[in-house]
C-alpha cells in the first residue's frame, strides 16, 4: 500500500491533497492538522467527489502526527489558517517527525516557497538527510514558465523542457541552452530578446500560488513513491566540488524512493555561470 502523508491542511495542503486524489496514483493520503475537523472535513468532500472523477484513492483526516508513519513521502504544508511552516515552529514539527521515526524511510517535500530556509535549518540543527529532503516549490514555477514559454512560441506546454536553477526570484537562472521544444532546441524558435523577457516575466510570478505548489508537491511525492526519470526543479542542497556542503538551492534532479538519484549539470552562459557560483558560495 503506497501512502503519502501531509502535514497541514491549510491551502498548499488540500490543493496537494486535491492533486493526489484526482491523479489516483497512490493508494492512501493522509491530511494532518491539528484542526481534525477541517482536516477531516476536507478528506471527506475528496473521497465524496472520487468516484466522479473515477478515482479510489482513499483520503483520510486526522490530527496525530505520527499518523504520517509508514509514508513514502512526508509533504510539509501549511497549517489551517496560518502561512505555511517556517521558522521555529516547522523546526518543531521537523524535529517532532524525525524523533517519532517518522521520517526513517520517507522522502521529506518542502512543498512552501518559503520553506528553502526552514530546509537549511534541518540540515544545520538536526542532521536531515540531505538526500531525502527536497523542496518543490521550484517546479511549480518551472511549470508556469513551460506555459510562457509555450504562449510566446504558440506551442503545447507539455512540448516545452527546461529548468530553473538557483534561487528564485533574484538569483535565478533557467538554463536555455538546454531547454527545449517539441525536441528542437529553444534557442533557434525563440530569439535571445524574447527570453530576457520571459524570464522578467517568470521572476515576477514567485512565489507560486497554492494551486501550483501543492500540485508541484503532489508530482514530486509520486515520483517518491514509484520513482520516476523526469527532471524536476527542487530545492536541494548538493555536494560542492571540493566536497563540502552547499547552501540550499534550486537544481534539476530525479527523485525516487530513496530520494535524490540523479542529479544533472545542465550547461550554462557565462553569465549565467556567475549567478550559481554565487549561490553556491
Amino acid at each position: 500500500m503506497s501512502l503519502v502523508a501531509i502535514v497541514g491542511a491549510g491551502e498548499i495542503g488540500a490543493a496537494t491533497a486535491r492533486a493526489l486524489s484526482l491523479r489516483a496514483r497512490v493508494d492512501v493520503v493522509r491530511l494532518i492538522d491539528q484542526h481534525a475537523s477541517v482536516a477531516e472535513g476536507k478528506a471527506l468532500d475528496l473521497m465524496q467527489s472520487g468516484p466522479v472523477r473515477g478515482s479510489d484513492t482513499r483520503v483520510e483526516g486526522m490530527a496525530d502526527l505520527n499518523a504520517a508513519a509508514g509514508a513514502s513521502a512526508v509533504i510539509l504544508a501549511d497549517p489551517v489558517g496560518s502561512a505555511e511552516w517556517s521558522g521555529e515552529a516547522g523546526l518543531g514539527i521537523l524535529r517532532r517527525l524525525l524523533t517519532s521515526g517518522c521520517l526513517e524511510q520517507a522522502v521529506l517535500i518542502c512543498a512552501g516557497a518559503t520553506q528553502r530556509a526552514l530546509m537549511q535549518q534541518g540540515f544545520d540543527e538536526l542532521a536531515l538527510s540531505r538526500r531525502r529532503v527536497i523542496g518543490s516549490a521550484p517546479e511549480a514555477l518551472a511549470a508556469t514558465a513551460r506555459a510562457l514559454v509555450a504562449l510566446e512560441a504558440r506551442a503545447a506546454s507539455n512540448q516545452v523542457m527546461l529548468t530553473v536553477m538557483g534561487n528564485p526570484p533574484d538569483s535565478m537562472v533557467i538554463p536555455w541552452p538546454e531547454a527545449s521544444i517539441g525536441g528542437n532546441s529553444i534557442t533557434s524558435i525563440l530569439s535571445a530578446s524574447q527570453l530576457h523577457q520571459l524570464e522578467r516575466r517568470i521572476r515576477g510570478l514567485w512565489p507560486p500560488g497554492p494551486g501550483a505548489l501543492g500540485t508541484a508537491a503532489a508530482l514530486l511525492s509520486e515520483a517518491a513513491v514509484t520513482g520516476s526519470r523526469r527532471l524536476f526543479s527542487v530545492f536541494v542542497s548538493l555536494d560542492r566540488d571540493n566536497g563540502t556542503k552547499a547552501p540550499v538551492c534550486s537544481w534539476p534532479v530525479s527523485i525516487g524512493p530513496a530520494g535524490l538519484e540523479r542529479v544533472a549539470t545542465p550547461a550554462l552562459t557565462g553569465r549565467d555561470r556567475v549567478v550559481v557560483d554565487e549561490v553556491l558560495q
